[in-house]
């Protein structure tokens, strides 16, 4: 009754392929989509986009004594305390 053959197999393959390259020109000439670039092209696409950074500096935490609050420990105006015996106000 429900048998599987390899021809409905096929039919079904091939109809799926159908419609999926049918949605695909039909989001290209709409604009949706980019025609697929070479390998090649696109990591050089890719490359030009993104900026290259080095490695980024990293500031070291301090805990302030009186609050408890962390803060960098570099040149700071503080934990953010607005007391003035704030320890890490400078």
């Amino acid at each position: 009754m429900l048998g599987f053959s390899l021809s409905k197999i096929l039919f079904t393959a091939v109809m799926i392929m159908a419609v999926w390259w049918v949605y695909r020109k039909i989001n290209m000439l709409t604009g949706g989509e980019q025609k697929p670039k070479s390998k090649r092209k696109r990591k050089r696409a890719n490359a030009e986009k993104a900026p290259e950074t080095g490695p980024q500096e990293v500031e070291d935490l301090a805990a302030c004594p009186a609050c408890g609050a962390y803060a960098a420990a570099g040149a700071n105006p503080g934990c953010g305390r607005v007391a003035k015996d704030c320890p890490m106000q400078k």
